[in-house]
């Protein structure tokens, strides 16, 4: 469904001190923010690979302002309705669907060596009868949800960064009888750990993903 289909990466801006803070050490909090930019980026940049339109939700006008400047052309920035992160995916699927779009999905930014195709199936699932795609990460949240209408009951009072949120969001559609397509399982880069895995991952890869995250890593690392 290109061109009637949006992905929103759900951001913050990236602030020294605020961002990546458990990435802190080994990095600096320069340096874990400098990282967090990069990370987004190369969100934006899976999204477009995909064919899909990409867009940013974020918290205030602020932060509207900054990562505005911060992915130029690349990605529409919209600020969210209400407070927290289930507010903030309501937001960017009533946003989405008002401007026209036949399927929306909002995407974490912890992400960067995702595949593409993880967004090509999950959009295409939909397109094929699906009402909800969703991806799950390792520690039991999710880093994508995509769907043909908006269903709030999957955002709201929702208790957000358990290891809960994917079993529960799936209670949630089976209750609500939604057809449900699991697209590939990724991990967040949140901690010293997941650093070390995403410097592996990358070295390892003949096409290398992630240009953003690996310059960054190489002005932060010097690697």
């Amino acid at each position: 469904m290109p061109g009637q289909s949006a992905v929103y990466v759900v951001a913050k801006a990236p602030r020294a001190g605020v961002s990546k803070t458990r990435l802190c050490p080994p990095l600096t909090p320069a340096a874990a923010a400098h990282l967090a930019a990069a990370f987004l980026l190369d969100s934006v940049h899976i999204v477009r690979q995909a064919g899909l339109d990409a867009r940013i939700i974020c918290r205030d006008d602020g932060e509207r302002r900054d990562l505005a400047r911060l992915v130029g052309n690349q990605a529409t920035v919209a600020v969210q309705s209400g407070r927290g992160l289930g507010a903030a995916l309501e937001s960017a699927f009533r946003l989405g669907f008002a401007s026209g779009c036949t399927a929306v999905g909002v995407l974490g930014s912890d992400n960067p060596t995702l595949p593409p195709a993880a967004l090509i199936a999950a959009y295409a699932a939909l397109a094929a009868g699906s009402d909800v795609s969703i991806g799950p990460s390792e520690d039991g949240g999710y880093y994508l949800l995509a769907a043909r209408a908006l269903y709030p009951d999957l955002f709201r009072n929702m208790v957000w960064s358990t290891s809960e949120v994917v079993a529960v969001t799936l209670q949630r559609c089976a209750a609500a009888n939604l057809r449900v397509h699991r697209v590939a399982e990724w991990y967040d880069v949140d901690e010293a750990a997941d650093l070390e895995r995403l410097r592996a991952d990358l070295a390892g890869a003949d096409s290398p993903p992630a240009p953003a995250t690996r310059a960054a890593l190489a002005t932060v690392l010097g690697q």
